[in-house]
């Protein structure tokens, strides 16, 4: 299979971006952005710092009440970890798709006045969506420690994040697709390469 082929999805690449990319309202296009504006990896140093801010907490007291929403240190270490380990594996697999392939923007890929832009690119790259990696990450990383409600919640953050990506006119759906699967990739490897070296730590390699 030629990658052009894949890239295009089988001929609904440009179809479904003019799709989605058409479809406009005041409402709309608010959310879009809020949306898109949440998928950007600038906001990861929030993460970390929240984290970092629990970590610095004392210790609770044994039988301690009111602090059921503090998560345990063990656990707590482990997620920012995984968080940090998975952001740098995905943001090499990211640029290095982008910088290699060098595939443009939809508002260059297609004719003059075809693409609605809502919101100004941060490079003329297009293929992977660093945003929607970086969405799919941020639901990946937390996956494991939340209830289904939540689980449900971060599905939904990462589809909000990939689709208001195409509704802004910055990526084709396929460019969306790539994060999510950059993101998916690059987070399992992260956590096995973490769990190896725990194993081998504690002498069971």
């Amino acid at each position: 299979m030629q990658l052009s082929t894949l890239y295009d999805l089988f001929g609904l690449n440009q179809p479904l971006f003019l799709l989605i990319n058409g479809l406009r309202s005041p409402w709309l296009d608010a959310v879009m952005v809020l949306g898109t504006h949440l998928g950007d990896f600038r906001h990861l140093p929030w993460l970390i710092g929240v984290a970092l801010w629990l970590l610095a907490l004392p210790p609770l007291a044994p039988g301690a009440t009111g602090l059921a929403w503090r998560p345990r240190r063990e656990m707590l270490v482990q997620w920012l970890t995984s968080l940090l380990a998975s952001c740098a594996v995905t943001a090499l697999v990211v640029t290095t798709l982008k910088l290699g392939l060098h595939l443009p923007r939809p508002a260059v890929a297609l004719p003059a006045g075809a693409v609605h832009v809502l919101v100004t690119p941060e490079s003329a790259l297009s293929f992977p969506s660093g945003h929607a990696a970086f969405a799919m990450l941020v639901a990946l990383v937390f996956w494991p420690y939340c209830r289904m409600g939540l689980r449900v919640l971060l599905l939904v953050f990462a589809l909000w994040v990939g689709v208001s990506r195409i509704s802004v006119g910055a990526h084709f759906p396929s460019d969306v697709a790539a994060g999510y699967a950059c993101a998916a990739v690059s987070t399992w490897l992260a956590t096995h390469m973490l769990a190896f070296r725990a194993r081998r730590r504690i002498g069971l390699i």
